[in-house]
């Protein structure tokens, strides 16, 4: 029973732990995808912020052709110099000679601003291999302790790719092009000699027509991004047509203003909107905040941003960060995962345990019947062996002229010593499953157990026509059980019996090894095929043939011997012969008593 409601518990238990680990696995998955699927969106957000950025530096590298063009006409110290007065844009302009040394500003005739600037940039401005396109590398200066130095050098693109307009994240329209024309102030400045360019001049568009930018196209330009007292900087520089090259110095203040402005505003930011309880954080190169926008219940700086992206050159060394709180593993598919599990486990529960109830009480009804045939069995070999006595006893009563009355006590005798053996099968098969079974071990020969089994079986014999055969070598006191030694015979004989009749001799050879007897029986019957050789010593097992049909038997007498003889130290086998069956008991029986097992741990 306990075998029984240990395998239903792991019938029960094993597909719910498949069922779990599954479940498991599928929601890792589905959580997988959804990270996968909600960062690829994430960077796409993320881009078209590059974009906007990107953007900007076009509209505002457009404009600065504009100016460079405006400059050409009147170069002087004094135009250039207002222009960075006037210009919230720019802080400074230098022009380089073809062979890269400044012409403007020089430390002879320049303003304290201008010598402070030759100062910052005076690696930057001894590096001619920065202001041309043959070597394809992005310069990074920073300024430490004193004048600007080379620090890096990264990939980039001289001179900005076109990108398409890109729509401001949240703004309305009215604010987008208020924003696009705010670059409108660098070129509302001209000098005396030029004449001044109207406020609606087509140069104050971000939307500069192709016409217009092939007119102020320069020879060679691009951007290079420094450091100035750690804080970046940004300067434009393009070649005129005499292979000169002029330079401007962007305001970091006016940058980041206009970059901030084309970012949404925070005040925009509702519960219906898409960043509620998400952050999008714009970063400088020094890892600081420079602006903010979203909504969530935390700040940023106790999230883990979900995605990092750095901006695109000029603003490589800034980044953008997407933090979200609403990124969690959904609660209620755990819940309805978890409530499959729950109603799988009571379903195949209840189903256990009415398997469990019905295998008890079929246990229950195949007990109490073996139970029931055992105590019949007890009551049984009472009558049995009064019958064999009084049969015997008459049997010596009669004369010898009595030959029909004898022939028929003989016949009784013969029938109650089958019963009895019969009896003994069930009894010993009942104890063996109720592993019960004790030996009686007492000193003894195997020669006087097989004589006994001989004896009871010689009118048997003589009927079926078996001849006997005995070689004994067994003729030592040994210990051992001489009722199991002669009931694994009686089953043995009472085989060759039923199987082998009329087979002439029955040959039985016993002999002595160590510790141990070993009795051979072989009959020339019929023998005992290989298909049925494999399953002979099974409970209840009978070959099924024409040689067998129609005699009688339980199917146990085998298994019975074989698992007596294990209880007695040995083993019964059947072994390979060419004629009849051929069975080899082993049994361990010492020659003393010093030697003998424990009673019953055979």
């Amino acid at each position: 029973m306990k075998k029984t409601a240990l395998l239903l518990c792991g019938l029960i238990l094993i597909p719910i732990l498949i069922l779990g680990w599954l479940s498991v696995r599928l929601e890792q998955n589905q959580q997988q995808l959804i990270q996968h699927q909600f960062q690829a969106l994430v960077e796409v957000k993320l881009k078209s912020v590059d974009g906007l950025f990107q953007g900007h530096f076009q509209r505002l590298e457009a404009v600065l052709k504009s100016e460079a063009s405006e400059l050409k006409q009147n170069a002087s110290p004094q135009a250039l110099r207002e222009l960075s007065k006037s210009s919230p844009y720019i802080e400074q302009v230098f022009i380089l000679d073809p062979t890269r040394k400044p012409i403007y500003p020089t430390p002879t005739n320049a303003t304290a601003q201008e010598i402070q600037f030759l100062q910052q940039t005076k690696t930057l401005l001894e590096t001619p291999s920065l202001f041309t396109h043959s070597q394809e590398s992005n310069t990074t200066i920073q300024k430490a302790n004193g004048p600007a130095q080379l620090v890096a050098q990264a990939p980039y693109s001289a001179q900005l790719k076109s990108v398409p307009q890109t729509q401001r994240l949240t703004r309305s329209t009215e604010k987008s092009i208020n924003a696009e024309t705010e670059i409108a102030p660098l070129i509302s400045r001209r000098s005396q000699a030029t004449s001044s360019i109207a406020a609606d001049s087509p140069i104050a568009s971000s939307n500069i027509s192709d016409k217009q930018v092939e007119q102020v196209e320069p020879t060679d330009s691009g951007w290079i991004a420094w450091y100035n007292n750690t804080q970046l900087q940004h300067i434009y520089w393009q070649t005129t047509a005499d292979n000169r090259v002029m330079g401007f110095a962007i305001s970091r203040a006016r940058l980041l203003s206009d970059l901030i402005n084309l970012l949404p505003d925070q005040s925009e930011i509702t519960a219906e909107h898409p960043l509620n309880n998400s952050i999008i954080t714009l970063k400088n190169s020094r890892g600081e905040v420079s602006y903010e926008w979203g909504n969530a219940k935390e700040s940023s700086d106790h999230l883990t941003p979900v995605k990092t992206l750095n901006l695109s050159h000029p603003l490589g060394s800034w980044r953008l960060e997407y933090t979200t709180t609403s990124l969690n593993k959904p609660q209620q598919n755990w819940l309805e995962k978890l409530l499959i599990i729950v109603i799988t486990l009571s379903a195949l529960s209840v189903l256990g345990w009415l398997v469990y109830r019905e295998q008890t009480r079929e246990s229950r009804l195949a007990l109490q019947r073996v139970n029931f045939v055992n105590q019949v069995s007890h009551e049984l070999k009472t009558p049995l062996t009064n019958v064999r006595m009084y049969t015997e006893m008459l049997e010596n009563q009669l004369d010898d002229e009595q030959v029909k009355q004898k022939r028929y006590l003989n016949i009784i005798n013969n029938e109650s010593k089958r019963l009895t053996r019969l009896i003994d099968n069930v009894l010993s098969f009942s104890k063996l499953e109720r592993d019960s079974l004790d030996l009686n071990l007492q000193m003894g020969t195997v020669q006087e157990c097989i004589n006994n089994t001989l004896e009871a079986f010689a009118p048997a014999f003589a009927q079926r026509g078996l001849d006997p055969k005995l070689t004994s070598h067994c003729d030592t006191n040994v210990l051992l059980d001489p009722h199991c030694t002669e009931q694994i015979l009686n089953n043995l004989f009472s085989n060759a019996e039923k199987y082998a009749a009329n087979s002439g001799v029955l040959q039985i050879e016993c002999w002595q090894e160590g510790d141990y007897s070993f009795i051979r029986i072989h009959d020339n019957g019929p023998g005992i095929d290989e298909y049925s050789s494999r399953s002979i010593f099974e409970q209840f097992y009978r070959a099924s043939n024409k040689l067998t049909d129609g005699i009688s038997g339980t199917g146990i007498g085998l298994s019975i011997a074989r698992e007596l003889a294990r209880k007695h130290g040995g083993d019964l086998i059947l072994e390979s012969t060419t004629q009849g069956a051929s069975f080899l008991l082993s049994l361990y029986t010492p020659v003393s008593l010093s030697h003998s097992p424990a009673k019953g741990s055979l």
